[in-house]
């Protein structure tokens, strides 16, 4: 299992270089379409399994309070149901938690590309939409699963946005709101179950369901992809070793006044260090830590 079970060969491209375009990609039936059906899904939510801090329900960009579908973090009987009758979207994040094959997908994907991710199980019913425009912070590999969604997609607003920096709640305006809703998007795919939309972080989306009778069901694999400054704090942590590193430093260096002069002193000695230090030894410890292994 990796990526290929979601994009087939289009995988290596994906493996090659971060994506910058929204494009979609034909995969073959597999396995994951045995174990993961709409009839799981509808369990999941008829029965309560999913867990209430990572679900969501959600109509034309309004989500709904937790408390109306959970109590004492359990979820209540028969509450999504009814939402998901009433044309609200169901969102059923992190599911790799409780459903064991897609456990092991998320492993080998996560060892096959050294990205931390997680999955989503998302329901639409016929005709409906669930969040409006926004943007994601990861990468989005979406596979529709049943039925068909339209994705108007639009270019982004923002440059390469990650977690807490240039997040899509953050930086909304009304303004942009007003020329999504005015102009035409910059791409549209209509994606039936076999289609796999790989959609770069940042692009902006607000798909919606067909209309007809049909749920819509997809996953959404979010995939963090490894930033520059990611290896550079891992460069930086492989010093933890070296007692120069641990040194304390007093109280009257980090003042106002002498905190830059203090810096200046740190920045010398990490230079100094980065120059002369062993990436390959780095590199061991690094790779096991992005595949998830402990070393």
């Amino acid at each position: 299992m990796s990526l290929a079970v979601l994009l087939g060969p289009a995988a290596d491209s994906l493996l090659a270089s971060c994506p910058i375009e929204p494009q979609v990609y034909r995969r073959s039936r597999s396995e994951l379409d045995e174990q993961i059906t709409l009839g799981l899904m509808d369990t999941y939510i008829d029965h309560g399994l999913s867990i209430p801090s990572f679900t969501a329900a959600v109509k034309d960009g309004r989500a709904v309070h937790p408390g109306r579908f959970s109590k004492n973090g359990e979820m209540l009987p028969g509450r999504l149901r009814a939402l998901f009758d009433d044309g609200h979207t169901i969102n059923l994040r992190h599911v790799q938690r409780t459903v064991p094959y897609l456990a092991e997908v998320c492993r080998s994907i996560r060892e096959e590309t050294g990205y931390s991710l997680h999955v989503s199980a998302i329901l639409t019913p016929a005709a409906q939409r669930g969040l409006r425009h926004h943007w994601d912070p990861f990468t989005a590999v979406v596979t529709q699963m049943h039925g068909r969604k339209v994705w108007p997609i639009w270019a982004p607003e923002v440059e390469l946005p990650v977690d807490d920096y240039l997040d899509s709640p953050m930086m909304w305006t009304a303004e942009m709101q007003e020329r999504w809703d005015s102009s035409d998007p910059y791409a549209e795919f209509d994606l039936g179950p076999g289609d796999t939309l790989v959609l770069p972080r940042g692009w902006v989306h607000s798909p919606h369901n067909t209309e007809g009778e049909d749920t819509s069901f997809h996953l959404t694999f979010a995939l963090r992809e490894r930033t520059v400054l990611d290896l550079a704090e891992g460069l930086v942590a492989a010093a933890l070793p070296r007692p120069e590193f641990r040194a304390g430093i007093a109280p009257n260096g980090l003042k106002r006044e002498t905190l830059a002069e203090t810096l200046q002193d740190v920045r010398r000695l990490l230079v100094s260090y980065l120059t002369h230090a062993d990436t390959s030894v780095s590199a061991e410890v690094l790779h096991a830590s992005l595949i998830g292994k402990l070393v």
